[in-house]
């Protein structure tokens, strides 16, 4: 039996810039959350069901991308995977957002996938 191989410093910093960037997001889902509430409790949204299905999947993926960042923070080797998928989604929407988003929220989608996936691999492996 191998013993286990010590993360480098920069394995540790690219697992907290990973984490990080999943806490913003998940943050940033948070606020989208908040919003179809609102827009809920004010009556504004178009069909009310729709309006509470949309902030029942925010709040799935809110409660999924939250232990994405913990487990990422504490090196748990399952929340890569996740963090990867999610992620790598996001850059294709970042490109295609460049259409019809602002510059800077498309940016910023598509730069927080990247750095996401990037510092998620660099974290190597955690077995």
């Amino acid at each position: 039996m191998t013993s286990p191989v010590q993360p480098t410093p920069l394995n540790l910093q690219a697992g907290r810039v990973a984490a990080t960037s999943v806490g913003v997001e998940t943050f940033a889902l948070t606020g989208f959350a908040f919003f179809y509430a609102w827009e809920l409790l004010t009556g504004q949204g178009s069909d009310p069901i729709i309006v509470l299905m949309s902030i029942v999947l925010f709040i799935v993926f809110i409660v999924g991308f939250g232990y994405v960042a913990y487990g990422l923070w504490h090196r748990n080797p399952r929340a890569q995977a996740p963090a990867i998928a999610a992620n790598g989604l996001l850059v294709p929407l970042g490109i295609a957002m460049f259409q019809f988003a602002p510059a800077l929220v498309a940016g910023g989608v598509l730069l927080t996938g990247l750095a996401v996936v990037i510092s998620t691999l660099a974290m190597g492996s955690l077995d």
